[in-house]
C-alpha cells in the first residue's frame, strides 16, 4: 500500500487522493462508498475528505452518484492510467516544444588538460582503439613503441591510417604512410623535445609533448577549429618533407583535407 501511494503521487496525486482512490477500488462496491465511509477506511481526516473527493472527481479518478448522501464510486484502474498517461505525455511534448523554442547560447567546446606523459601516452592509446573511421598521427619512434599494441588494432580493423615521423620508423603498420627523416648524424634534431599530434576521424585531437619527466600541458580537445588546425599541421609536414625527398605525397595529404578541399 506505502509503494502504490508513493507511485501514485509521483504521478500528481497528493497522499490524501491516492488513499482515498485505493480505498474506493479496494473496497466500493457497486453503490459505492460515502465521503464519511471514505474517511474512516482510508485514515484521511473527515475535514479534508470532501475536497479530496472533488479532486478526484475532477481528475477522472472517480465518480459520484445521488445525493445526501452522495456515493462514490472509482474509475477503472486501467481507464485511469491510461488517462494519467495522455495527461503526462500531452505534457511532456508541451515541454519538449517549449524547450526547443528556448534561446541557446553558444558554449565552448571543452578543452583538457594532460600533464603527466604515461596519462598522455594512455590517452593516446585509447583514441586509437576508439577510432571508428580514420587516424592521423604525428609521433616519434620512442611513443610509436610504446603504442604498437594498440597500432596493430588499426590495420587488424582496416582503417585509414597516415603517419609523420621526424625519426626513423623501422616498419610501420602496412596501413600507414609514413615519411621519414633520420636523426642520426643530426645531434641537435636528436635533442629535441618530443611532441606528438594525434587525430582521430575528425573529431579529436591531442596535441602536446610526449616527454617521461616534463609537465607536457598536453591539449585533448574535441573543437573542430582546433582539429582541423592540428590535421593541417600533420598535411604540412608530410607535404614539406616529400617535397624534399622528391615524393609524391598528393593522394595521401588529399585524404586528410577537409572535405570542402580534398
Amino acid at each position: 500500500m506505502t509503494e502504490l501511494i508513493a507511485q501514485l503521487t509521483e504521478l500528481g496525486l497528493t497522499r490524501n487522493a491516492a488513499l482515498a482512490w485505493l480505498t474506493l477500488l479496494r473496497e466500493a462496491g457497486q453503490e459505492g462508498l460515502t465521503g464519511y465511509e471514505v474517511a474512516a477506511s482510508g485514515g484521511i481526516p473527515r475535514s479534508a475528505v470532501y475536497n479530496v473527493m472533488r479532486s478526484l472527481e475532477s481528475s477522472g479518478a472517480a465518480f459520484s452518484t445521488g445525493e445526501s448522501p452522495a456515493r462514490y464510486v472509482p474509475t477503472d484502474a486501467s481507464r485511469f492510467l491510461a488517462e494519467l498517461r495522455s495527461q503526462h505525455a500531452a505534457k511532456v511534448a508541451r515541454l519538449d516544444e517549449a524547450l526547443s523554442n528556448l534561446p541557446k547560447l553558444a558554449r565552448p567546446e571543452p578543452v583538457w588538460i594532460l600533464h603527466d606523459y604515461n596519462q598522455v601516452l594512455a590517452r593516446i592509446d585509447t583514441m586509437i582503439r576508439d577510432a571508428r573511421e580514420r587516424v592521423y598521427l604525428s609521433l616519434w619512434n620512442r611513443e610509436l613503441l610504446v603504442l604498437a599494441p594498440a597500432l596493430r588494432t588499426l590495420e587488424d580493423r582496416g582503417l585509414h591510417c597516415v603517419l609523420y615521423s621526424p625519426d626513423q620508423v623501422p616498419g610501420p603498420p602496412a596501413a600507414f604512410s609514413s615519411w621519414v627523416d633520420d636523426v642520426v648524424g643530426d645531434p641537435p634534431k636528436a635533442a629535441w623535445s618530443h611532441r606528438g599530434i594525434v587525430v582521430v576521424d575528425r573529431k579529436q585531437a591531442l596535441i602536446g609533448g610526449n616527454e617521461p619527466d616534463a609537465d607536457n600541458q598536453a591539449v585533448l580537445t574535441t573543437n573542430p577549429s582546433l582539429v582541423t588546425m592540428a590535421t593541417d599541421h600533420i598535411v604540412l609536414d608530410i607535404t614539406r618533407l616529400a617535397g624534399l625527398q622528391g615524393r609524391d605525397c598528393t593522394d595521401v595529404v588529399a585524404t586528410m583535407m577537409s572535405p570542402h578541399l580534398g
